[in-house]
């Protein structure tokens, strides 16, 4: 399954791809994530050292070419093939993840250029890496630009991650548009940084009305604000928190779904660190009542 987060900038997009990429890894699905963000940060909230973040290799745009089909129609393709891929430009993050990272313009500064090629490549990437893994998780940047470019034009599944007041809900509305236009199957609202039952019943009443689908309710997580101020990824800062448990089950929902669509067994359960930890947190729960 190939997953894209969108969302206007500060709705939590990286957090939110960032976390579902290690929980989906902590399960044994083999997952590649995706810095398709100009300005990335995908690294840190993997999990990833600074030194290291600061080192990755971005991907050239050189790696896509246009070239002929049979048919004669031209066809965005791979220069190198998936394994050099990885080999050459990838990074290793926590829990066996691959992470590959967005190019720039020639010299990175101020002025020196427009990222379309950038934006190619992304896209060129997720055609491509087709038989690479279970799941391809990118993290796309803020705003539309990238729908208009068509860069997530074939991913399985969009993430619009929203909070609850009506500027970013109206900006997720139109990315869902964008995306359907785009033909993406799956189509999914992120209801993220919810405090109140008055932010549920605002964001509820707002999807229903635009005929939007609710993956999953994501709390305004004190611990994820806490693991940003320390540069720590949300995820090993506090596996058991709220707002990792309400990730985690959107990872579920995500993975049975990619389960139906390629009539799979599911993975036995491997018991990993996150799963214990919640199921322990359910229990103890349970026995307070």
């Amino acid at each position: 399954m190939k997953i894209a987060t969108v969302g206007k900038g500060g709705s939590g997009k990286t957090t939110i791809a960032g976390t579902l990429a290690r929980l989906l890894a902590g399960d044994g699905h083999k997952v590649l994530a995706i810095d398709g963000d100009p300005n990335p940060n995908l690294a840190l909230t993997l999990g990833m050292a600074r030194d290291d973040a600061d080192n990755i290799s971005y991907i050239p745009p050189s790696i896509m070419e246009m070239k002929k089909d049979a048919d004669g129609n031209l066809k965005l393709s791979m220069t190198c093939t998936e394994e050099d891929l990885i080999k050459n430009y990838s990074a290793s993050a926590p829990d066996n993840i691959d992470l590959i990272v967005m190019g720039k313009p020639a010299d990175g500064s101020a002025g020196s250029g427009c990222m379309c090629a950038s934006h190619r490549a992304v896209r060129g990437v997720i055609t491509e890496m087709s038989a690479y893994g279970e799941f391809t998780v990118t993290d796309m940047e803020a705003g539309l630009e990238h729908l208009k470019r068509g860069t997530a034009a074939n991913v399985d599944t969009m993430l619009v991650v929203v909070e609850p007041y009506y500027r970013s809900l109206e900006a997720g509305a139109r990315t869902a548009s964008l995306s359907a236009e785009l033909e993406i199957p799956n189509i999914f609202v992120v209801a993220n940084k919810v405090k109140t039952e008055a932010d549920r019943v605002a964001i509820d009443q707002f999807c229903e009305q635009h005929e939007l689908s609710i993956i999953g309710y994501v709390p305004l997580e004190e611990q994820f604000i806490e693991a940003e101020r320390q540069a720590k990824a949300p995820i090993d800062f506090d596996p058991k928190c709220a707002g990792a448990k309400a990730i985690y089950e959107i990872a579920l929902k995500l993975a049975e779904l990619d389960i139906e669509k390629r009539s799979l067994q599911p993975l036995p359960d491997k018991a990993n660190a996150y799963a214990r930890g919640f199921s322990d947190a359910k229990k103890e729960a349970s026995t307070k009542k």
